[in-house]
């Protein structure tokens, strides 16, 4: 997994290295944006932990130690689909005495929760041109600071052409969010009237 900024992007210069500029923000500035969305995400991470813990050590593995895990991790946004397909593994394995006791359940569930968040290649290679990077997601999950960071870090750290496509059209905040992001970076933010079309703002951009 990409640790800082230098390590997520591949680009065509030799090495596929990011080159250090004048302008470039420092080591710890770079590394403190990964800390931070570790730390912002303690919270759900330290609650998912205590909840599966109370859930696979205590009591026997019924119906409704499976129906509480289910539902402490969906709390945890993992999705209805991925709770559904690791809940069914990891019971079906604890049925056929693959797994006892509970901190090799709990063991197994990290395991497969890892598994299934793996996307193959870890970064994002800038070297066709153009790049599109596609972000997505649900609610509050840092979709817009993000993409603002991406894009910062793209201009001003690499010096690449970005150009910003605000498809949220149904939160005016977002744009506005963006506009700000677009103005800190230097780079143009697409947009489209309230309600509209997102396709067309993408088409645009």
């Amino acid at each position: 997994m990409a640790r800082d900024w230098t390590d997520l992007f591949i680009t065509d210069r030799p090495g596929g290295t990011v080159a250090q500029a004048e302008a470039a923000p420092s080591e710890e500035e770079r590394r403190g944006f990964f800390r931070r969305l570790r730390q912002n995400m303690r919270k759900t991470r330290e609650a998912l932990a205590a909840e599966v813990h109370a859930t696979l050590f205590e009591g026997d593995l019924d119906e409704e130690t499976w129906e509480r895990l289910e539902e402490a991790l969906i709390y945890a946004d993992v999705g209805a689909k991925t709770t559904a397909e690791v809940v069914e593994r990891l019971e079906q394995e604890a049925q056929e005495g693959q797994l006892v006791g509970g901190e090799q359940l709990t063991g197994r569930l990290a395991e497969l929760l890892a598994q299934l968040a793996r996307t193959g290649d870890e970064h994002i290679d800038i070297r066709p041109k153009p790049t599109v990077i596609l972000v997505v997601g649900v609610n509050g999950t840092g979709k817009t600071t993000s993409i603002g960071k991406l894009a910062w870090h793209l201009r001003k750290t690499l010096g690449q052409e970005v150009v910003i496509g605000a498809a949220d059209t149904f939160r005016a905040a977002a744009v506005e969010q963006l506009e700000r992001w677009g103005e800190r970076a230097g780079c143009d933010v697409i947009k489209g009237p309230p309600g509209s079309d997102p396709g067309a703002v993408a088409y645009d951009a």
